[in-house]
């Protein structure tokens, strides 16, 4: 089974990147600007994107605060159903008196490389770099917007 796996260095604390990975207004900060959080495990996220009427909806199955991130997809287009998404936070070493973090993303468990994978692939390399880009500055600019 393919897994899109992607990293990125952030310039920032590992609590800011927790909570953009966690919260609404940290997911509307770079992701998408709708949709309903439940940080805590066993409870349910919902994304919506664009204009699409039905949320895909993500259980969370594993919180390590300021570390790791782990959800299963429960609902949305067939092929992500089932896919999981894990983020790993790890702090790096300091660079030009800069502190900051690794950031590790897998979107795994997909059951083809065709189809949706090598699109949601690309995109998941974009939205990094606006995850990154929320978190070093603090602008808004979620990738999907209404």
């Amino acid at each position: 089974m393919p897994d899109s796996l992607h990293e990125v260095t952030i310039h920032s604390s590992d609590v800011r990147i927790y909570q953009a990975l966690t919260q609404s207004k940290g997911i509307q900060g770079w992701w998408t600007d709708r949709c309903e959080m439940s940080p805590q495990e066993g409870g349910l996220n919902r994304f919506w994107f664009k204009r699409e009427i039905k949320p895909f909806t993500m259980r969370c199955q594993k919180l390590l605060p300021n570390q790791r991130v782990f959800w299963v997809c429960e609902d949305g287009p067939e092929e992500w159903v089932n896919t999981q998404l894990w983020w790993e936070i790890t702090p790096s070493q300091p660079q030009n008196d800069q502190a900051g973090c690794t950031v590790a993303f897998k979107h795994m468990n997909w059951q083809r490389d065709d189809g949706l994978f090598p699109l949601c692939n690309s995109t998941w390399g974009s939205l990094m770099q606006q995850l990154k880009h929320y978190c070093e500055t603090g602008e808004s600019a979620p990738y999907f917007a209404a």
